[in-house]
Protein backbone atom coordinates (compact mmCIF):
# COMPACT_ATOMS: atom_id res chain seq x y z
CA UNK A 1 0.00 0.00 0.00
CA UNK A 2 1.22 3.28 -0.80
CA UNK A 3 2.28 5.71 2.14
CA UNK A 4 0.11 9.18 2.06
CA UNK A 5 1.80 12.62 2.51
CA UNK A 6 0.09 15.59 3.35
CA UNK A 7 1.67 18.81 3.02
CA UNK A 8 1.22 21.74 4.42
CA UNK A 9 2.54 25.15 2.96
CA UNK A 10 1.73 28.97 2.57
CA UNK A 11 0.72 29.62 -1.26
CA UNK A 12 4.03 31.65 -1.50
CA UNK A 13 6.18 29.42 -1.25
CA UNK A 14 4.08 27.34 -4.35
CA UNK A 15 7.50 26.79 -6.30
CA UNK A 16 8.97 24.94 -3.19
CA UNK A 17 6.15 22.34 -3.40
CA UNK A 18 6.02 22.17 -6.79
CA UNK A 19 9.56 21.24 -6.86
CA UNK A 20 9.39 18.94 -3.88
CA UNK A 21 6.18 17.51 -5.04
CA UNK A 22 8.32 16.30 -8.72
CA UNK A 23 10.86 14.61 -5.99
CA UNK A 24 8.41 12.42 -4.03
CA UNK A 25 6.59 11.35 -7.36
CA UNK A 26 9.67 9.70 -8.82
CA UNK A 27 8.56 7.54 -5.86
CA UNK A 28 4.51 7.40 -6.59
CA UNK A 29 4.38 3.63 -6.58
CA UNK A 30 5.37 3.93 -2.85
CA UNK A 31 4.41 7.45 -2.13
CA UNK A 32 0.90 9.48 -2.76
CA UNK A 33 0.83 12.92 -2.38
CA UNK A 34 -1.72 15.48 -1.09
CA UNK A 35 -1.81 19.03 -1.55
CA UNK A 36 -4.69 21.35 -1.80
CA UNK A 37 -4.86 21.72 -5.19
CA UNK A 38 -6.26 18.23 -5.65
CA UNK A 39 -9.27 20.23 -4.16
CA UNK A 40 -11.73 20.99 -7.31
CA UNK A 41 -13.85 23.43 -8.08
CA UNK A 42 -17.33 23.29 -5.95
CA UNK A 43 -15.69 20.54 -3.20
CA UNK A 44 -15.81 21.67 0.49
CA UNK A 45 -12.62 22.75 0.82
CA UNK A 46 -12.24 22.38 4.75
CA UNK A 47 -13.56 19.09 4.53
CA UNK A 48 -11.31 18.07 2.16
CA UNK A 49 -8.31 19.00 4.08
CA UNK A 50 -9.40 17.50 7.09
CA UNK A 51 -10.03 14.62 5.46
CA UNK A 52 -6.67 14.74 4.37
CA UNK A 53 -4.93 15.23 7.32
CA UNK A 54 -6.78 12.36 8.78
CA UNK A 55 -5.89 10.26 6.16
CA UNK A 56 -2.00 10.68 5.73
CA UNK A 57 0.78 8.51 7.35
CA UNK A 58 2.86 11.50 7.52
CA UNK A 59 3.56 15.41 6.79
CA UNK A 60 5.26 18.07 5.52
CA UNK A 61 5.93 20.91 6.17
CA UNK A 62 7.33 23.76 3.84
CA UNK A 63 8.34 25.76 6.70
CA UNK A 64 8.95 29.78 6.23
CA UNK A 65 8.04 32.93 7.42
CA UNK A 66 4.39 32.93 5.20
CA UNK A 67 3.90 29.74 6.36
CA UNK A 68 4.60 30.70 10.48
CA UNK A 69 2.62 33.54 10.11
CA UNK A 70 -0.49 31.95 8.15
CA UNK A 71 -3.45 31.74 10.77
CA UNK A 72 -5.06 29.06 8.71
CA UNK A 73 -2.14 26.89 9.15
CA UNK A 74 -1.52 28.05 12.88
CA UNK A 75 -4.66 27.03 13.90
CA UNK A 76 -6.34 24.54 12.23
CA UNK A 77 -2.91 22.13 10.28
CA UNK A 78 -0.56 22.32 12.72
CA UNK A 79 -2.90 21.39 15.91
CA UNK A 80 -4.64 18.93 14.17
CA UNK A 81 -1.32 17.34 12.48
CA UNK A 82 1.02 17.15 15.69
CA UNK A 83 -2.17 15.51 17.95
CA UNK A 84 -1.67 13.03 15.38
CA UNK A 85 1.95 12.64 15.76
CA UNK A 86 1.28 12.54 19.99
CA UNK A 87 -2.00 9.98 20.11
CA UNK A 88 -0.63 7.64 16.98
CA UNK A 89 2.85 8.28 16.25
CA UNK A 90 2.33 9.88 12.56
CA UNK A 91 5.37 11.12 11.33
CA UNK A 92 6.04 15.14 10.24
CA UNK A 93 8.88 16.23 8.41
CA UNK A 94 9.69 20.24 8.24
CA UNK A 95 10.96 21.17 5.04
CA UNK A 96 12.61 24.46 6.01
CA UNK A 97 12.49 26.48 2.48
CA UNK A 98 12.84 30.01 3.66
CA UNK A 99 14.57 32.12 5.97
CA UNK A 100 12.89 32.29 9.48
CA UNK A 101 13.31 31.98 13.39
CA UNK A 102 11.66 28.63 13.58
CA UNK A 103 14.63 27.39 16.23
CA UNK A 104 12.35 29.93 18.45
CA UNK A 105 9.33 28.08 18.20
CA UNK A 106 9.60 24.85 21.06
CA UNK A 107 6.82 22.79 19.41
CA UNK A 108 8.61 23.36 15.78
CA UNK A 109 12.39 23.12 16.69
CA UNK A 110 11.85 19.73 18.80
CA UNK A 111 11.08 17.80 15.18
CA UNK A 112 14.69 17.15 13.59
CA UNK A 113 14.18 19.69 10.49
CA UNK A 114 15.95 19.43 6.88
CA UNK A 115 17.90 20.31 5.55
CA UNK A 116 20.36 18.99 7.97
CA UNK A 117 22.11 22.04 8.88
CA UNK A 118 18.66 23.86 9.08
CA UNK A 119 19.49 26.08 6.30
CA UNK A 120 17.03 27.13 4.40
CA UNK A 121 17.04 25.91 0.81
CA UNK A 122 16.70 29.49 -0.65
CA UNK A 123 19.37 30.72 -1.80
CA UNK A 124 21.24 27.48 -2.35
CA UNK A 125 22.16 26.52 -6.13
CA UNK A 126 19.89 24.27 -8.03
CA UNK A 127 22.13 21.13 -7.47
CA UNK A 128 22.45 21.79 -4.37
CA UNK A 129 18.65 22.02 -3.41
CA UNK A 130 17.52 19.28 -5.94
CA UNK A 131 20.60 16.85 -4.34
CA UNK A 132 18.75 17.60 -0.32
CA UNK A 133 15.54 17.03 -2.20
CA UNK A 134 15.95 13.70 -3.74
CA UNK A 135 17.85 12.62 -0.63
CA UNK A 136 14.72 14.00 1.32
CA UNK A 137 11.79 12.00 -0.75
CA UNK A 138 14.39 8.74 -0.01
CA UNK A 139 14.37 9.36 3.78
CA UNK A 140 10.86 9.99 4.08
CA UNK A 141 9.92 6.53 1.67
CA UNK A 142 12.38 4.53 4.34
CA UNK A 143 11.37 6.09 7.31
CA UNK A 144 7.68 5.53 6.54
CA UNK A 145 8.32 2.11 5.27
CA UNK A 146 10.37 0.71 8.69
CA UNK A 147 7.75 2.70 10.97
CA UNK A 148 3.94 1.77 11.17
CA UNK A 149 1.40 3.46 12.49
CA UNK A 150 0.00 2.95 16.17
CA UNK A 151 -3.55 2.90 15.20
CA UNK A 152 -6.05 5.03 13.32
CA UNK A 153 -7.64 8.37 14.52
CA UNK A 154 -10.49 6.44 15.04
CA UNK A 155 -9.15 3.73 17.33
CA UNK A 156 -7.15 6.01 18.96
CA UNK A 157 -10.67 7.81 20.49
CA UNK A 158 -12.20 4.47 20.80
CA UNK A 159 -9.53 3.35 22.66
CA UNK A 160 -9.38 6.60 24.81
CA UNK A 161 -12.92 6.41 25.74
CA UNK A 162 -12.57 2.90 26.81
CA UNK A 163 -10.27 3.17 29.39
CA UNK A 164 -10.74 6.58 30.36
CA UNK A 165 -9.05 9.73 30.12
CA UNK A 166 -5.21 9.59 31.47
CA UNK A 167 -4.30 11.41 34.73
CA UNK A 168 -2.86 14.30 32.52
CA UNK A 169 -5.90 14.64 30.28
CA UNK A 170 -7.86 15.60 33.99
CA UNK A 171 -7.52 19.28 35.34
CA UNK A 172 -10.16 20.04 37.64
CA UNK A 173 -8.17 21.49 40.41
CA UNK A 174 -9.55 25.55 39.60
CA UNK A 175 -12.65 24.59 40.26
CA UNK A 176 -14.42 25.24 43.74
CA UNK A 177 -14.42 22.27 46.70
CA UNK A 178 -18.32 23.44 46.77
CA UNK A 179 -20.19 22.24 50.09
CA UNK A 180 -19.47 19.23 52.46
CA UNK A 181 -22.66 17.91 53.00
CA UNK A 182 -25.10 16.77 49.91
CA UNK A 183 -28.98 15.35 49.70
CA UNK A 184 -31.00 14.82 47.67
CA UNK A 185 -30.73 16.43 43.96
CA UNK A 186 -31.34 12.82 42.39
CA UNK A 187 -33.85 14.32 40.04
CA UNK A 188 -30.96 16.91 38.80
CA UNK A 189 -27.71 14.51 38.70
CA UNK A 190 -30.60 12.29 36.53
CA UNK A 191 -30.56 15.64 34.51
CA UNK A 192 -26.79 15.69 33.94
CA UNK A 193 -26.68 12.08 33.17
CA UNK A 194 -29.20 12.04 30.28
CA UNK A 195 -27.77 15.28 28.83
CA UNK A 196 -24.19 13.73 28.59
CA UNK A 197 -25.51 10.83 26.88
CA UNK A 198 -27.52 13.12 24.48
CA UNK A 199 -25.68 13.13 21.50
CA UNK A 200 -27.56 16.43 20.56
CA UNK A 201 -26.92 18.26 23.57
CA UNK A 202 -23.32 20.11 23.46
CA UNK A 203 -24.02 23.08 26.55
CA UNK A 204 -25.68 22.60 29.41
CA UNK A 205 -26.10 25.83 31.86
CA UNK A 206 -27.32 25.55 35.43
CA UNK A 207 -28.78 28.78 36.70
CA UNK A 208 -29.34 29.54 39.52
CA UNK A 209 -28.83 32.08 42.80
CA UNK A 210 -25.49 31.75 44.75
CA UNK A 211 -25.41 29.48 47.67
CA UNK A 212 -28.23 27.08 46.54
CA UNK A 213 -25.84 24.49 45.58
CA UNK A 214 -24.61 24.66 42.03
CA UNK A 215 -21.28 24.01 42.60
CA UNK A 216 -21.91 21.07 45.06
CA UNK A 217 -24.39 19.15 42.66
CA UNK A 218 -21.79 19.77 39.85
CA UNK A 219 -18.55 17.99 42.36
CA UNK A 220 -21.22 15.72 43.19
CA UNK A 221 -21.62 14.71 39.55
CA UNK A 222 -18.02 14.91 38.53
CA UNK A 223 -17.41 12.37 41.31
CA UNK A 224 -20.04 9.86 40.08
CA UNK A 225 -18.31 10.42 36.42
CA UNK A 226 -15.00 9.56 37.79
CA UNK A 227 -16.59 6.37 39.39
CA UNK A 228 -17.20 5.49 36.07
CA UNK A 229 -14.29 6.59 33.91
CA UNK A 230 -15.79 9.96 32.65
CA UNK A 231 -18.44 7.43 30.92
CA UNK A 232 -16.07 7.72 27.38
CA UNK A 233 -14.62 11.58 27.76
CA UNK A 234 -11.21 11.47 26.48
CA UNK A 235 -10.00 14.38 28.37
CA UNK A 236 -12.05 16.82 31.16
CA UNK A 237 -10.84 20.34 32.12
CA UNK A 238 -12.65 22.73 34.20
CA UNK A 239 -12.09 26.23 35.26
CA UNK A 240 -13.69 28.90 37.96
CA UNK A 241 -14.12 32.90 37.19
CA UNK A 242 -14.89 33.71 40.97
CA UNK A 243 -11.67 34.65 41.67
CA UNK A 244 -11.79 37.45 39.64
CA UNK A 245 -14.51 39.26 41.69
CA UNK A 246 -18.21 39.34 40.96
CA UNK A 247 -18.49 43.24 40.96
CA UNK A 248 -20.07 44.34 38.03
CA UNK A 249 -18.08 47.28 37.90
CA UNK A 250 -14.95 45.71 37.76
CA UNK A 251 -12.55 44.74 34.72
CA UNK A 252 -12.72 41.21 34.50
CA UNK A 253 -11.24 39.19 31.42
CA UNK A 254 -10.68 35.36 30.17
CA UNK A 255 -6.91 35.87 29.86
CA UNK A 256 -6.13 33.72 32.32
CA UNK A 257 -8.27 31.06 31.30
CA UNK A 258 -7.69 31.30 27.39
CA UNK A 259 -4.07 31.17 27.85
CA UNK A 260 -3.94 28.17 30.45
CA UNK A 261 -6.91 26.39 28.30
CA UNK A 262 -4.89 26.68 24.70
CA UNK A 263 -1.19 25.40 26.47
CA UNK A 264 -3.18 22.56 28.35
CA UNK A 265 -4.75 21.20 25.23
CA UNK A 266 -1.99 21.43 23.52
CA UNK A 267 -2.17 24.55 21.13
CA UNK A 268 1.65 25.07 19.63
CA UNK A 269 1.81 29.23 19.66
CA UNK A 270 -0.63 30.06 22.60
CA UNK A 271 0.22 33.70 22.32
CA UNK A 272 -0.34 34.57 18.87
CA UNK A 273 -3.41 36.17 16.89
CA UNK A 274 -6.46 38.65 18.23
CA UNK A 275 -8.22 37.03 21.60
CA UNK A 276 -10.98 35.73 18.93
CA UNK A 277 -8.77 34.02 16.85
CA UNK A 278 -7.09 32.49 20.35
CA UNK A 279 -10.90 31.48 21.46
CA UNK A 280 -11.77 29.93 18.42
CA UNK A 281 -8.02 27.89 18.14
CA UNK A 282 -9.45 26.59 22.14
CA UNK A 283 -13.03 25.38 20.59
CA UNK A 284 -11.15 23.34 17.66
CA UNK A 285 -8.67 22.03 20.23
CA UNK A 286 -11.49 20.69 22.39
CA UNK A 287 -13.62 19.47 19.57
CA UNK A 288 -11.05 16.87 18.63
CA UNK A 289 -11.93 15.01 20.95
CA UNK A 290 -14.56 14.09 23.56
CA UNK A 291 -14.20 16.59 25.79
CA UNK A 292 -16.14 17.61 29.22
CA UNK A 293 -15.73 21.05 29.35
CA UNK A 294 -16.62 22.69 33.03
CA UNK A 295 -16.73 26.50 33.29
CA UNK A 296 -17.92 27.88 36.83
CA UNK A 297 -18.98 31.80 37.91
CA UNK A 298 -19.40 33.74 34.30
CA UNK A 299 -20.88 36.89 36.13
CA UNK A 300 -17.47 38.77 36.18
CA UNK A 301 -17.54 38.23 32.18
CA UNK A 302 -21.01 38.70 31.45
CA UNK A 303 -23.21 42.10 30.87
CA UNK A 304 -25.70 43.08 33.77
CA UNK A 305 -29.25 43.70 33.24
CA UNK A 306 -30.11 45.89 30.03
CA UNK A 307 -29.88 45.55 26.82
CA UNK A 308 -26.54 42.84 26.45
CA UNK A 309 -28.09 40.97 29.56
CA UNK A 310 -26.05 37.54 29.61
CA UNK A 311 -23.65 38.47 26.76
CA UNK A 312 -20.21 37.51 27.04
CA UNK A 313 -18.10 40.62 27.45
CA UNK A 314 -14.95 38.84 26.21
CA UNK A 315 -14.15 38.06 22.53
CA UNK A 316 -12.01 35.45 23.17
CA UNK A 317 -14.64 33.46 25.77
CA UNK A 318 -17.12 34.31 22.96
CA UNK A 319 -15.22 33.17 20.00
CA UNK A 320 -14.86 29.73 21.99
CA UNK A 321 -18.35 29.70 22.78
CA UNK A 322 -19.61 30.01 19.60
CA UNK A 323 -17.28 27.68 17.95
CA UNK A 324 -18.27 24.91 20.76
CA UNK A 325 -21.64 25.10 20.53
CA UNK A 326 -21.18 24.24 16.77
CA UNK A 327 -19.24 20.78 17.69
CA UNK A 328 -20.17 17.49 18.98
CA UNK A 329 -18.61 17.95 22.11
CA UNK A 330 -19.99 19.25 25.52
CA UNK A 331 -19.76 21.95 27.90
CA UNK A 332 -21.91 22.38 31.30
CA UNK A 333 -21.44 26.49 32.74
CA UNK A 334 -23.04 26.98 35.81
CA UNK A 335 -24.16 30.48 37.03
CA UNK A 336 -26.38 33.21 38.50
CA UNK A 337 -29.52 34.11 36.80
CA UNK A 338 -28.96 37.84 36.88
CA UNK A 339 -26.57 37.19 34.54
CA UNK A 340 -26.91 34.28 32.02
CA UNK A 341 -29.22 34.91 29.23
CA UNK A 342 -31.52 31.71 29.18
CA UNK A 343 -30.73 31.12 25.72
Amino acid sequence: MRKRIFISYSHTDEKWKVRLVKHLNVLEEQLEVWDDTKIQVGDEWKKKIDTAMKDAHAAILLVSVDFLNSQFIKSVEIPALFRRRAMENMKIFPLIVGECPWRELEWLSAVLARPKDGSPLEGKKRHTFDKILSEFAVEIKTLLNQTPQKKTAEAAEEASAADGPKPGDIFLSKLPAGGRVFLGREKELEMLDKAWEDTHTHVLTLVAWGGVGKTALVNRWLNDMEKDGFRGAARVYGWSFYSQGASVDRQTSADAFIDHALRWFGDPDPTTGSAWDKGTRLANRVRETKTLLVLDGLEPLQHPPGAMQGHLKDPALAGAMIRHVESRKWCVIFSNPTRMRSK
